[in-house]
């Protein structure tokens, strides 16, 4: 069984075969190019956009605001949708409870974009932002008694990694900041039901009275200062050895704080506000309470936890936003604005599975798959949220950095349950397909059209037209370039391909991709797959571009930009996987990447020129070394 490489008399080595799929399996990230404007016009002048938000006026207050089966009356919220392509945001709404002014609240009697509320655990987000600015990502993997002499203290003297004792030396920052710490979800703070309610209620519906001594002396009222709370670290056993399994824990979050002041010498509400708040020009964020004038506090100021502090647990959730700055803090890490974009890059990753396998956890995001809705198994994004709750307040920041959207939802009240999940899901379902239109519509008129060589490169054209060898054909040879000017009277090189979109399939989609009067995307795919001779008439070829993320300045300062794509070549005529088949796949186009390489470029990167006006004005293949301009 003879395959095309041999046919073609190559001797090179190739990366492992493309894992083949009758559906299009894209590589894992954007399908198009993030969206920014189309047509000329902004993104919030785009049609798909302003449809967007017009459903979404009517569809708030009808099934929310003038809802009486939701208890309106009782909650009041504040959200935003953003981009990071814009400063303005997509979509707004905010809603006042009509009878705020019922609950003598001492705040606003409006909400709006500047409105405060508490925001419970979202403050991980400024934590671990303000430890990746100030300190970075590659202390991760160091024992967390490198940096707090208590729990060094603590490992010495009871030898961890039983049932009932943290093996404290396992414990990393990774660990702390992504949830595999292994440690219990708090001490005394929050669940500790001695400190919710009464030992004579408690005694009666089971639990053991006790010595008043194994009762924590701290927790709510009065909070524990920080020998108190390390006391109680000895008490607590582990819920897990470490990375095992994802388990909540304020505790680590609590650990991280006292970790970033003691490396950078500062309290954690200052290293905060030095390294985030200001930065951002975050001006309706606190590390504290505010005044009470700036925030929303439908009732007593003390039952809602408006004025409650968490003191040595401020890092995991004692911070207070607006839903404008909230929105400005998820630009700002989709822009990656006070990072290194390849720190935001390992920032938006997984750190460990849960039992879901649409969900995962990251640092300290709640990361959920979501079905971009081609009605194909492959066409998949993330969002990376974090939800957080405190008293009478609930909150939601979610980005979708894909899409580079992002949401922001405040409320505080008596909302029902689940509010602020149900309205993510609503905005999802209406961005999801709303800005991957705007990216393919605008990939689709930039890039989209017929490509075609028009210099005066001199080729000697092969004597054969055969599209394919023949086994007793001669070694695949390439054309023969000269350095003479073509006549007008001989035929230059006949290269060129056409780039379209499509509203069912992602990706640029290449067809007739032409080298040298040559098939080009049957070859790429052939050799790329190792298709055998007797397959070769079978093949349905597909050449797809994605974007890789790169992009450069035009060469001698001239106004422009190259932008990388990476093509994906399938044969998509093969069945798809038997369905109860557990360790196959039809989709790791992530094997082949880079994997057919000639003089050492690749064949599937394509590099397109864009002027200073934005517009595309030719491609250049990696391996082929031809730029094609854009004629049509």
């Amino acid at each position: 069984m003879k395959s095309l490489l041999l046919l073609l008399a190559t001797a090179t080595h190739f990366a492992p075969s493309l894992v083949l799929a009758k559906q299009p399996c894209p590589l894992y990230g954007p399908l198009f190019p993030k969206p920014s404007s189309s047509s000329g016009t902004t993104l919030l002048q785009h049609p798909a956009v302003k449809s967007a938000a017009a459903s979404l006026d009517e569809i708030f207050p009808r099934y929310i605001d003038n809802d009486n089966t939701t208890g309106s009356s009782h909650f009041s919220y504040s959200v935003e949708v953003f981009s990071g392509a814009t400063d303005t945001p997509l979509w707004t709404h905010y809603w006042t409870a009509p009878n705020l002014g019922g609950f003598n609240s001492s705040g606003v009697k409006k909400v709006d974009t500047n409105t405060v509320y508490r925001i419970g655990s979202i403050t991980k987000i400024f934590t671990v932002l303000a430890f990746l600015v100030s300190v970075g990502d590659k202390v991760w993997n160091e024992p967390v008694t490198k940096y707090l002499p208590e729990l060094k203290k603590l490992a010495e003297q009871t030898p961890g990694g039983s049932m009932m004792v943290p093996d404290w030396e396992e414990v990393t920052l990774g660990g702390l900041a992504g949830q595999t710490s292994g440690l219990t979800r708090d001490y005394a703070l929050l669940g500790e039901l001695s400190y919710e309610a009464p030992l004579d209620a408690l005694y009666k519906i089971g639990f053991p009275p006790l010595p008043l001594e194994e009762y924590p002396p701290c927790g709510t009222v009065p909070t524990c200062n920080r020998e108190q709370l390390f006391a109680g670290l000895a008490k607590l056993p582990p819920s897990f050895p470490t990375s095992t399994t994802p388990a909540y824990s304020d505790i680590s979050y609590a650990l991280l704080g006292y970790v970033a002041e003691r490396i950078t010498g500062k309290d954690f509400k200052t290293l905060v506000t030095d390294t985030v708040l200001k930065p951002l020009n975050l001006t309706h964020t606190f590390t504290s309470k505010p005044d009470d004038a700036l925030g929303i506090i439908p009732g007593n100021r003390y039952s809602t936890s408006w004025a409650f502090e968490l003191a040595e647990e401020a890092a995991t959730g004692n911070m207070y936003t607006s839903a404008g700055d909230m929105s400005a803090l998820g630009r700002a890490i989709m822009r990656s604005t006070l990072l290194k974009p390849a720190v935001t890059r390992r920032w938006l990753k997984p750190s460990v599975f849960t039992s879901d396998p649409k969900s995962t956890v990251g640092m300290p995001w709640g990361i959920r798959q979501l079905d971009i809705g081609f009605n194909q198994s492959f066409q998949i994004t993330h969002a990376f949220n974090k939800l957080g709750s405190l008293g009478a307040y609930t909150s939601l920041l979610a980005i979708i950095p894909d899409l580079d959207i992002g949401f922001s939802i405040l409320a505080a009240g008596d909302p029902p349950a689940g509010l602020a999940m149900d309205i993510a899901d609503t905005l999802t379902a209406t961005y999801l397909s709303t800005m991957t239109t705007v990216a393919r519509t605008e990939a689709d008129r930039l890039y989209s059209g017929q490509y075609r060589y028009t210099g005066n490169i001199t080729v000697s054209i092969p004597s054969s037209n055969s599209s394919l060898p023949s086994n007793s054909s001669s070694p695949f040879q390439p054309p023969k370039y000269t350095n003479t000017t073509l006549p007008s009277t001989r035929q230059r090189l006949n290269s060129s391909l056409t780039i379209s979109t499509s509203t069912s399939s992602p990706g640029l989609i290449i067809k007739n991709w032409i080298s040298n009067s040559t098939d080009m995307s049957f070859y790429a795919v052939a050799i790329g797959s190792n298709i055998t001779d007797e397959y070769l008439d079978k093949i349905k070829p597909s050449v797809r571009l994605y974007p890789t993320g790169f992009e450069e300045p035009l060469p001698d300062n001239k106004p422009g930009k190259r932008v990388a794509f990476k093509a994906v070549f399938e044969d998509l005529s093969l069945p798809e996987r038997k369905p109860g088949m557990q360790m196959g796949t039809d989709c790791a186009t992530w094997v082949g990447v880079t994997g057919v390489v000639y003089a050492s470029r690749p064949l599937d990167l394509f590099v397109f020129e864009v002027d200073g006006e934005g517009k595309v004005r030719g491609v250049e293949n990696g391996a082929l070394r031809v730029v094609l301009d854009k004629v049509g």
